[in-house]
């Protein structure tokens, strides 16, 4: 482990504006994370997009993000991406107004140099819709469960997929 201890090893953030239904996916695994007792080390907060990250991170070593993701896939689809991947995210946009995904994540990186020893990770699912409706569709719905018990399993130590 590097310099941080425990204590402020893993922020889990969702991202996202949960009233804007698929897009409160992040908020949905932060509010079933929440009652279930958060392991020693684990942080979790809500933010609306990754360049509020630097108003919730208090220097721990991961930085797990939960969000909504569209890439075409089938509604519900869970996209999991490592940090090479989300820092390696192509540019889609060419307005300074609408950023990237991981445009945000690197500029926020050359914003806060503190934030270069984080190791971040990503839980994405794809949405079914995203429009002024306080509810996840069935499908996104149903990815939350999976995601919770992929971050609880990773926050115990063990690797995903692994029985405890």
């Amino acid at each position: 482990m590097n310099r941080f201890d425990l204590e402020s090893a893993v922020l889990v953030v969702g991202l996202g504006n949960p009233l804007m239904a698929d897009d409160g996916f992040g908020s949905a695994v932060i509010d079933a994370l929440r009652p279930l007792g958060l392991h020693r080390g684990l942080t979790v907060a809500v933010v609306p997009d990754v360049l509020h990250l630097w108003s919730v991170w208090r220097g721990q070593w991961a930085v797990w993000m939960v969000d909504a993701v569209a890439s075409g896939d089938v509604p519900g689809t869970i996209h999991r991406l490592e940090h090479d991947a989300l820092l390696g995210l192509p540019v889609r946009s060419g307005s300074a107004h609408h950023l990237d995904f991981g445009v945000c994540l690197r500029w926020l990186l050359h914003a806060n140099p503190d934030l270069s020893c984080v190791r971040f990770r990503m839980w994405g699912v794809e949405p079914a819709g995203v429009s002024i409706r306080p509810a996840l569709s069935p499908s996104v719905t149903a990815a939350v469960a999976p995601v919770v018990r992929e971050i609880q399993i990773l926050a115990a130590g063990a690797a995903p997929g692994a029985t405890s």
